[in-house]
């Protein structure tokens, strides 16, 4: 497995997390509109598409690490 492929499992899983801690979240604490709930699951969420998709167009592209 490349080091770009590894990332983009990584970037896939990191997004994962983000859904999995928003409905926890909500789940546990019945509060859906929290600021700060928001805040963490858009920074790992965006982190996760952002990196999956730049290392998925850079596999697509042939460039290796």
């Amino acid at each position: 497995m490349s080091v770009n492929s590894l990332l983009r499992l990584l970037s896939f899983m990191l997004f994962g997390v983000a859904v999995i801690f928003y409905l926890s979240w909500g789940i546990a604490y019945g509060d859906w509109t929290d600021i700060g709930l928001y805040s963490i699951t858009v920074v790992l969420g965006g982190f996760g598409l952002t990196g999956f998709f730049l290392f998925n167009e850079k596999i697509k592209q042939g460039i290796e690490d």
